[in-house]
């Protein structure tokens, strides 16, 4: 995946904005207060603000019913948005009736969020409520976390809805996701069988989910944590500015890029923030900004932004490429062992 500037700087906003939500999510807001405050700004970061983009309280036909919000591209709706209060539990009712809502309205996806949770449905998938869900993700808990959020969110921004329709992505990750966590998957017992042809040996289905779980071939949601990930933050609490704490010797995920031989040990990265071009150099793992070591490419991507929360993978570049996509073919080619993120 190719990142701009564009998409990097909205990435800023919508980490600005989660920093700042941190203590809302504490909060017992009501639903119109939940809206004002959690949902409101994360759609219109995504790019609905005016009413050609958005209608709020739309009337579902033959009911005295209204759904919160209908996003529209070109002037067609494509999504549903039902809010609930911060603190309501989202339930398979609450979900149910906003898929019966898109169904009514011809609308293909729903979106239900207390605005710390937001969970993605497509309407049109066959069979009961659990297989119409194709994601899941959470604003209010750790750095890995919100990252997962605003990558599935961004998913649904208008930009990009208006040149593709990037959310059949997630169809396909749903699918991928079920077919390699079941080990009685047509493509588990397929791999089972290119095993046996391939080396003449037996293997359990087990031996195949545990080697998917290492290539981390699913999302992070069904694979068990593993050790090397930057430290996280308590649910409903700001984002960590400024480097970041690890227990002595714990490799960074950069650290994890040079033994991979996708960065050379002093490494140059550059990034371009506001006009003014920026230079720091790696050194044992770390990035050198200024006289500083940050831990973390978002640290030291956050300390050239007087401290707003930042995702330094998409700001940093080395000879032109983001570190984003190192990160991303890294993980594809299962170049690195489990631990970088």
């Amino acid at each position: 995946m190719e990142y701009s500037r564009a998409v990097a700087e909205v990435e800023a906003d919508f980490l600005a904005h989660i920093q700042r939500s941190g203590e809302n999510f504490a909060l017992n807001l009501s639903e119109a207060d939940t809206r004002v405050h959690l949902v409101d700004p994360v759609l219109r970061i995504l790019g609905y603000a005016g009413v050609r983009d958005m209608r709020r309280e739309v009337p579902i036909p033959a009911t005295r019913e209204f759904v919160d919000y209908e996003l529209l591209i070109d002037g067609q709706p494509l999504a549903l948005v039902e809010a609930k209060a911060v603190r309501h539990s989202i339930t398979d009712q609450d979900a149910g009736q906003c898929v019966q809502y898109a169904s009514v309205l011809g609308v293909p996806w729903c979106i239900i969020t207390n605005g710390a949770v937001w969970q993605i449905y497509y309407a049109y998938a066959v069979g009961p409520l659990v297989a119409k869900k194709v994601a899941q993700v959470h604003v209010d808990g750790d750095e890995e976390s919100v990252a997962e959020a605003w990558r599935v969110l961004s998913l649904i921004a208008r930009d990009s809805l208006m040149q593709t329709n990037p959310l059949t992505r997630l169809l396909v990750e749903r699918v991928v996701s079920d077919e390699l966590s079941r080990a009685d998957s047509a493509a588990v017992l397929a791999l089972r069988k290119a095993v046996r042809d391939r080396f003449r040996e037996q293997v359990p289905a087990q031996a195949v989910l545990e080697a998917i779980n290492r290539s981390k071939l699913i999302p992070p949601s069904k694979v068990a944590p593993t050790p090397g990930l930057p430290d996280g933050v308590p649910s409903g609490r700001p984002l960590r500015r400024g480097p970041s704490r690890k227990s002595p010797g714990q490799p960074t995920s950069l650290l994890l890029l040079v033994e991979a031989g996708l960065l050379p040990p002093d490494a140059t990265l550059e990034c371009r923030l506001y006009g003014v071009s920026h230079a720091a150099r790696l050194r044992e793992g770390k990035i050198d900004l200024n006289g500083t070591l940050y831990d973390t490419p978002s640290a030291a991507a956050a300390a050239l932004r007087d401290g707003k929360a930042s995702n330094g993978w998409v700001i940093w570049k080395y000879k032109g490429e983001f570190l984003a996509d190192l990160r991303a073919r890294a993980s594809s080619a299962s170049a690195v062992k489990p631990g970088l993120a």
